[in-house]
Order: C-alpha cells, then sequence, then structure tokens
C-alpha cells in the first residue's frame, strides 16, 4: 500500500489494474463493433436502395446489375463480420487481464466506482457481440429477403 509524505497511508487507486490495458485499444474495442456496424448498415443501404429505386419510381424486380450489388453487400457483410468479432475478441482479451481489478457486489461498485477498466471492458464486450449478432441479422436478410419487393 502506499504512503502519503506524512506517513498516511494512501487508498488503493479504483482502477488498480489499468495499466494491464491500453485506453485506446480498450475504446477502439469498445466503440469497434457499433461504428462497423453503422458504416456496413449505411453502405448496404445506399447500394441496395439506389439499385431498387434509381428513378422515381421503385423497381418491382431486380434489375440486372443485382448480382455485382449483392455480391459487393455480401462481401460488406462479411468484412463488418470479421471486424466487430475482431473487436469483442480485442475486449474479451482486455477483460481477461483486468477481470480482478475489484471484486464485490454491484452497490459495492457503484458507491465506491472501483473496477472502472472492467466496467469498459465488459461493456465493450456487450457490444461487440450486440453488434455482431445485428451484423449478422443483416447478413441472413441479404439471402432470405427478394431484392426490390415492395
Amino acid at each position: 500500500m502506499a504512503t502519503s509524505a506524512n506517513g498516511a497511508a494512501l487508498p488503493a487507486h479504483p482502477s488498480a489494474h489499468r495499466d494491464r490495458v491500453n485506453l485506446v485499444g480498450l475504446l477502439l474495442a469498445l466503440f469497434g463493433g457499433p461504428f462497423v456496424w453503422a458504416v456496413q448498415f449505411n453502405v448496404n443501404y445506399g447500394l441496395v436502395s439506389h439499385t431498387c429505386f434509381p428513378h422515381s419510381s421503385p423497381l418491382l424486380q431486380a434489375p440486372p446489375e443485382w448480382g455485382g450489388v449483392w455480391t459487393t453487400a455480401v462481401v460488406v457483410n462479411v468484412a463488418a463480420l470479421l471486424l466487430s468479432l475482431a473487436a469483442a475478441v480485442l475486449t474479451w482479451r482486455d477483460w481477461r487481464r483486468v477481470q480482478g481489478e475489484h471484486h464485490g457486489g454491484m452497490t459495492a461498485l457503484l458507491e465506491a466506482g472501483e473496477g472502472r477498466t472492467r466496467f469498459m471492458a465488459v461493456c465493450g464486450l456487450m457490444t461487440g457481440i450486440g453488434f455482431f449478432a445485428a451484423i449478422a441479422f443483416n447478413t441472413f436478410a441479404l439471402f432470405v429477403v427478394p431484392p426490390c419487393v415492395d
């Protein structure tokens, strides 16, 4: 335990294991899944909507260039799946490093503000897995929803 200049014992830092993880890496892993999902969603929306609604009225069937658009959308989704999974794995690695930071019930941790690094890692793990699932559902839709239907 550290002591102050006058010899008094200093309390332990609330995030004692914060030096085990890189803050920039933790933030990238925390926000990686949502960012990748937003990019994937907007790119696919732009590609598919312009292909099915190129002018003032929507098309009732897929145009001849649909195959290339569909392939591009699948490639974007697979890349997004891999990136969101990578963010979740990085956060899981960080969580394993700080897993023992502070134990205790929820009330004790909230009152003292302890375990912040562990909390950020758990939040990153949840967002990484959650947005991986969202991207997986979007990918599944490319295979089961018919193109250009009203």
